[in-house]
């Protein structure tokens, strides 16, 4: 049972700094969860969301004229400011970490800066998520002496570490350079995880558009090669491929498993990202259509779903 905002302490009362912080505790929400199952949207426990934003709208541009002290009133406007910003969607959230349930016994937890618009690398994204947990399901599928791992676009790393966790491989996560230093923190945070597990996992800068990076011999080439939401430019399908190419060995044992959003608008950049496979002379083993759930709302209020293709597919050669 939640009671009304208005039970809260009010402004015109002149309540004590004290009372305000603890009823902005009271109005706290956890960080925005992905799930592979439909939730409901978040309210604070213990507050009924109706007038919330009002509320914290009032605190933030009040002088609180009555508190005594600067420190206090800087606490009060930052918790209000916190508060108003989790009600805001997720651009408007601050850095956070947050933990990935992968499987029963494995729980990743992944640092998220604030989101820009040109930075959605940044973000952890439910494709992430489901592909990091069908990894147990499609290690039948990759050669048993396969001990490397090579990720592209890992973004958060989710996938990447979750591979050196369920697989016990040595995972190279790889994206742009804006990208590497969040992404080597989290690999860096969860590297005791990782050991435990017994894996091991690195990041590296790795530009899909840069044909000069390139293995060197077939021994620096990968067995297997990941990839989660690689496509949301009409460039991409060409890049990802070419740039899978480049690091997958060839041998009929390799595998590329990709996962992608079925987003309406990006028809064709499937489209063209199954095409440029085939003519790159790669065959579709395995795939299967999976629903999740992100971490925003969609138009009825509930929490947005997604549907996501995966796909395995091996060099022809």
């Amino acid at each position: 049972m939640r009671f009304p905002v208005h039970d809260l302490p009010q402004l015109y009362q002149k309540p004590t700094a004290e009372a305000l912080l603890e009823a902005l505790h009271l109005l706290s929400w956890d960080p925005p969860a992905l799930t592979v199952t439909a939730r409901k949207h978040r309210t604070s426990p213990h507050v009924d969301e109706q007038g919330v934003p009002v509320y914290l709208t009032l605190i933030i541009s009040s002088s609180l004229r009555w508190i005594p002290s600067d420190d206090l009133r800087e606490q009060i406007w930052s918790a209000a400011s916190a508060r108003l910003s989790e009600r805001s969607g997720r651009n408007a959230m601050p850095s956070m970490t947050r933990t990935f349930h992968v499987a029963d016994d494995l729980a990743i937890h992944l640092h998220e800066p604030s989101l820009t618009g040109d930075n959605l690398g940044l973000k952890t994204w439910t494709s992430s998520l489901l592909l990091a947990r069908r990894l147990p399901q499609l290690r039948p599928s990759v050669a048993q002496d396969c001990t490397r791992v090579l990720e592209l676009g890992a973004g958060t790393g989710l996938v990447g570490i979750a591979a050196a966790c369920l697989w016990q491989m040595d995972a190279i996560l790889t994206d742009l350079p804006g990208i590497v230093p969040n992404l080597q923190q989290n690999v860096e945070q969860n590297l005791p995880l990782i050991q435990r597990k017994g894996g091991t996992a690195s990041a590296r800068a790795l530009d899909w558009a840069d044909v000069a990076d390139t293995p060197q011999h077939q021994g620096e080439k990968f067995l297997v090669v990941l990839a989660a939401d690689p496509i949301y430019s009409p460039d991409h399908p060409a890049l990802v491929v070419t740039t899978v190419r480049r690091w997958i060995r060839d041998v009929p044992e390799a595998r590329f498993i990709a996962e992608i959003p079925l987003r309406d608008g990006f028809d064709q950049e499937r489209a063209a990202f199954r095409e440029e496979l085939r003519s790159q002379s790669f065959q579709l083993v395995d795939q299967g259509i999976e629903k999740g759930y992100e971490d925003w709302q969609g138009k009825d209020g509930e929490q947005a779903e997604v549907e996501c293709w995966w796909s395995v597919w091996r060099p022809v050669v």
